[in-house]
């Protein structure tokens, strides 16, 4: 145990604060999903500047499909969209040190197979719900003013893929054989990367204090590449990624979008890139599709459920009726508030290519059509 901390009380006395363990493992967890700050984001020590809490007790499945197995303390997204899983062990917890670590990898290992970046928003949006709080505000506050949170929620996603993750293990004491653990594999990962933190706390005299000290530090791993998209680097990657005969496919709803829309919007993501039409009426943007280096259209549905008149359950059960109806798709009645994907190679046949082309045409028909019923009421 570490001595005792003195400090002022409110009267000024000088009085001394001593290290005491953690009541119960379910005061350590809420501590750090109330106070993420006490896992130093900003320190130059730590590889992240913030934290954004997606769920405590993250359930983690081991096969497609099942149920939750297993259950991570803590899900956080970095203000990369990495990643950060964070378990913790108090000093009294029987388990072996190399246990702690090898139950942080297997979270790691099954997360990174069966998680989507759906699952973490609908987790996220959960966990603000039950803290009385409007989601889209918390990300909002996350990300500051230049943030866009398609983008960031992109980020996490492309980080999912390409296994790029981070663990912390965070202990009232960190022995030195597990620094040791950490450290060595640190120097083995590429992209995942692990700390050990020291958090230890001290009380007397109606005083709480917390102490955390980065023990176990990663080496910082190369940032990936991070700009946005153009429509050269986007053929090209698809092309690497998909295969040469997807490019035409590609081309072929990029030139939609630009006739048929206001602008092109072309992503940022490090390891995906994307572009997407938007057609901007009254001042609003509105989004149907994005098309995706990995050879996908992602149809926007958890976008258009905001935007009349697919808004409304029944229109967006007729969008998707209409793309069912191409032979090949066969989107999910689930997908109404998601973001399902179809692949391009759907629409090397011309005759479901041009089916879909008019099915977007007649997206962007009913908006303006909404769009200017308004206009003629006011």
């Amino acid at each position: 145990m570490t001595g005792p901390i003195f400090v002022f009380n409110p009267t000024g006395d000088l009085v001394p604060i001593c290290e005491q363990p953690y009541e119960t493992e379910d005061v350590f967890q809420e501590l750090l999903a109330k106070y993420p700050q006490l896992l130093l984001g900003g320190d130059e020590r730590t590889p992240y500047s913030r934290l954004l809490l997606i769920a405590r007790e993250q359930g983690v499945p081991i096969e497609e499909g099942g149920g939750d197995y297993f259950a991570l303390d803590h899900l956080f997204v970095d203000q990369d969209g990495v990643p950060t899983l964070v378990e913790v062990k108090r000093r009294s917890d029987g388990r072996k040190r190399r246990e702690f670590v090898a139950q942080m990898l297997d979270y790691a290992a099954n997360g990174l197979a069966f998680w989507t970046v759906d699952d973490i928003r609908r987790n996220f949006q959960a966990t603000c719900h039950a803290d009385t709080k409007d989601p889209d505000t918390v990300l909002a506050e996350f990300l500051g003013e230049q943030g866009i949170a398609e983008e960031f929620w992109n980020e996490v996603e492309e980080n999912i893929k390409a296994e790029r993750i981070r663990m912390v293990l965070v202990g009232d004491d960190i022995p030195a054989e597990l620094c040791r653990i950490v450290s060595f594999l640190n120097r083995q990962m590429e992209t995942a990367e692990m700390l050990a933190i020291e958090l230890k706390q001290f009380v007397g005299e109606g005083i709480c204090a917390f102490v955390p000290d980065v023990v176990v530090q990663p080496e910082p791993l190369p940032p990936p590449p991070s700009s946005t998209w153009t429509e050269a680097r986007f053929m090209a990657e698809l092309e690497r990624q998909a295969g040469l005969e997807l490019v035409p496919v590609a081309r072929t709803l990029l030139e939609w979008g630009v006739s048929r829309t206001t602008r092109i919007q072309w992503g940022k993501g490090r390891y995906d890139g994307s572009f997407t039409p938007i057609l901007v009426v009254d001042g609003e943007n509105y989004n149907s599709i994005s098309v995706w280096t990995y050879g996908a259209v992602s149809i926007q549905f958890g976008y258009l459920m905001n935007e009349p008149p697919f808004d409304t359950v029944k229109k967006r059960k007729e969008l998707l009726g209409r793309l069912n109806a191409i032979p090949g798709i066969a989107l999910q009645q689930n997908a109404l508030e998601k973001f399902p994907s179809i692949p391009l190679q759907a629409f090397l046949d011309e005759g479901a290519q041009r089916e879909f082309l008019s099915i977007l045409d007649w997206v962007i028909f009913e908006m303006q059509s909404v769009a200017h019923a308004w206009e003629q009421r006011l």
